[in-house]
C-alpha cells in the first residue's frame, strides 16, 4: 500500500495551476440560497439482455434502492452533486452484484481492468482513469485526479503509481474477483462472446457488450455532476478501453445542459460521442432532454450498440432511456420518492 507523497514531489504534483481555467457560470440561473426542491438523482447498475423469466431480482433492486437513498440523504443534508455521485458510485463499486470494483467482469486473461470518470457540471472539471487493477476505489481515484493533479486522464501502471503516491488505498487484483465473474468469463469463452454484464450468456453473440455503474445528480444549488465506473466487457481483449472514462462519451456534465452517465456497448457510445451529443442538442438546439437522449441513443443503435443512459438536465428533468432488454436503475424526482426498475416498465418493472 502506498503512502502519501511529501516535500518537493508533493509540491510539484499538487500545486501546479490547472491547465483549463474555470468556466464562467455567472450568467446561469442558480438560486441565491439552497433549495431542497432542486434535488434530483439517478443511478444505473448496467444494461443487458437477461433471459426471459429471470425474476424480480430482489437483491439488485434492494441495492439500487439503498444506494439511491444514501445519495438522496447526502443531497438533503446539503452535499454537493459531486459528493453525491462520488459516494453513490463508490457504494456500487463495493457491491458484487454490479460490474464495477468488487465483482467487476474479467478480461480474456482472467484479470480485472477497471475504468472510472467523474465530471463536475459547475466548471467541467473532470478526472478519468483506465486499465487499473490495484486501486480500491476507481471513482475516488478519478476524483483525486480531478482535484489533486493538473491532468484529466491516466491509465495503466503509471496511474497506479500515482494512486499510491496520492495515498489512495491499494489492493491486489484478486480483491475484485468473484466466483460469479469467473463463471461468466468461462461461459463467454465457451460461447466465443464478449458480453454485457447482465446478458443471458446462453444467447450471447459475438457483438454483445458490457454493463457499468453510474450516477447523476442535481444538488440544492442547482449544480450537476456525473460519475461512472466499470469493469468493462466480459472476455474483452486486455487493454481495451470503453466509453466510461472518455469524457463526452460515457460520462459528461455541464450546468448549462445536463449530467449524463452511460452503460452499454462502449465502442458505439464513443463513436456517437453520446454525452456531448446530448449536451449539444440541449445547449445549442434547445431540445427537451427526452428527445436529446433518444436521438443520441438512436445513433448508438446505428453503430450496432445496445445500452442506455441516465440523465438530469439543468431544469431537473430526468431521462432513463435504453434499447437493451433491461437497464438496472433508480431515480429520485421532485416528489422525493426513490423508484427502482430493471425492465422497460417505468416504475417497478
Amino acid at each position: 500500500m502506498g503512502g502519501p507523497i511529501h516535500g518537493a514531489q508533493a509540491a510539484n504534483l499538487l500545486t501546479i495551476p490547472r491547465i483549463i481555467p474555470r468556466m464562467n457560470t455567472s450568467s446561469l440561473p442558480f438560486p441565491s440560497s439552497p433549495d431542497p426542491g432542486l434535488i434530483r438523482f439517478a443511478l444505473h447498475g448496467g444494461a443487458g439482455d437477461p433471459p426471459p423469466g429471470s425474476g424480480a431480482q430482489p437483491e439488485q433492486r434492494a441495492a439500487l434502492h439503498r444506494v439511491a437513498s444514501a445519495a438522496q440523504a447526502l443531497l438533503r443534508d446539503g452535499a454537493s452533486a459531486l459528493d453525491a455521485v462520488t459516494r453513490a458510485v463508490e457504494l456500487m463499486e463495493d457491491c458484487p452484484l454490479f460490474n464495477a470494483g468488487i465483482g467487476a467482469v474479467l478480461s480474456r486473461d482472467g484479470q480485472p481492468e477497471l475504468d472510472a470518470a467523474i465530471v463536475n457540471g459547475a466548471d467541467r472539471a473532470c478526472g478519468a482513469v483506465t486499465g487499473i487493477s490495484r486501486v480500491r476505489s476507481p471513482i475516488r481515484f478519478a476524483r483525486a485526479i480531478m482535484e489533486r493533479t493538473p491532468h484529466v486522464f491516466f491509465g495503466g501502471a503509471g496511474a497506479e503509481q500515482l494512486a499510491a503516491e496520492l495515498g489512495l488505498e491499494m489492493v491486489e487484483p484478486g480483491f475484485f474477483i468473484t466466483a460469479e465473474r469467473l463463471h461468466q468469463l468461462e461461459a463467454a469463452r465457451r460461447a466465443g462472446a464478449i458480453t454485457l454484464d447482465h446478458d443471458d450468456h446462453a444467447f450471447c453473440d459475438d457483438d454483445a457488450a458490457f454493463g457499468t455503474v453510474g450516477a447523476v445528480a442535481r444538488d440544492v444549488h442547482g449544480h450537476l455532476a456525473a460519475a461512472t465506473s466499470t469493469g468493462g466487457l466480459t472476455n474483452k481483449l486486455p487493454g481495451r478501453v470503453g466509453d466510461t472514462p472518455v469524457i463526452g462519451a460515457g460520462t459528461f456534465a455541464d450546468d448549462r445542459s445536463a449530467a449524463v452517465s452511460c452503460t452499454g456497448t462502449g465502442e458505439s457510445f464513443i463513436r456517437s460521442g453520446f454525452g456531448h451529443a446530448v449536451h449539444a442538442r440541449l445547449a445549442w438546439c434547445g431540445w427537451e432532454l427526452d428527445r436529446a437522449c433518444a436521438e443520441a441513443l438512436d445513433s448508438v443503435a446505428q453503430y450496432h450498440g445496445r445500452g442506455g443512459c441516465i440523465a438530469i438536465d439543468s431544469r431537473g428533468n430526468i431521462a432513463l432511456p435504453f434499447n437493451s432488454r433491461s437497464m438496472y436503475r433508480a431515480w429520485v424526482e421532485a416528489d422525493g420518492l426513490v423508484r427502482v426498475a430493471i425492465g422497460p416498465g417505468g416504475d417497478g418493472a
